[in-house]
């Protein structure tokens, strides 16, 4: 469903739900003299391209502080009540992926050796490519840590440091912001 909607469905969404997005190539079935080209027509619903997006915005963007969440040997992921330094909390190293890793297992054992395994088992915002696709600013006299994504424009993360509260939303209008490259 995701190849679908991504070649389907372009450019803003029209909200209705039942509003069909279509799109018609021409694919070669079949290898050398049995070679043939057919016509194939791939069809989406609104419904679909937005639970793609949904899907795509966490993927990408869902966030917790560093230590939110720890992992215990046999592999049970759990909250941690007592996290939150907020001298920390204003790095953007100490804030992760909630999701299952995809950089963390590119590393090799040294650069895994300073990694806690009971913290560290989610992939760092600040290892995102590009750099500098995450805003973070402190807010409040510094007592309200504020993440925007540059990627997805309308998704921000809150953390009150010392505290278990921590959140995001996305106020936004679900397209991947692509000229990301280019404004860094």
């Amino acid at each position: 469903m995701i190849a679908d909607v991504a070649l389907a469905a372009q450019g803003r969404f029209t909200g209705d739900p039942s509003h069909e997005y279509e799109h018609t190539e021409m694919r070669i079935k079949g290898e050398g003299d049995d070679a043939t080209e057919e016509e194939v027509t791939v069809k989406v619903n609104e419904a679909s391209r937005l639970a793609t997006a949904v899907s795509n915005i966490d993927k990408d963007a869902s966030v917790v502080p560093r230590g939110a969440f720890t992992k215990s040997p046999s592999g049970k992921v759990q909250t941690n009540r007592s996290f939150g330094d907020p001298i920390e909390a204003a790095k953007l190293r100490n804030y992760l992926h909630f999701r299952e890793p995809v950089n963390l297992k590119k590393k090799s054992i040294l650069e895994m050796s300073h990694l806690n395994p009971a913290i560290d088992f989610l992939d760092p915002l600040s290892e995102d490519i590009p750099k500098g696709s995450w805003s973070l600013q402190l807010e409040r006299g510094s007592t309200m840590c504020v993440l925007r994504s540059l990627l997805w424009l309308g998704l921000t993360f809150f953390h009150i440091p010392q505290t278990p509260q921590h959140g995001h939303i996305y106020m936004g209008d679900g397209l991947m912001n692509l000229d990301l490259p280019f404004m860094l």
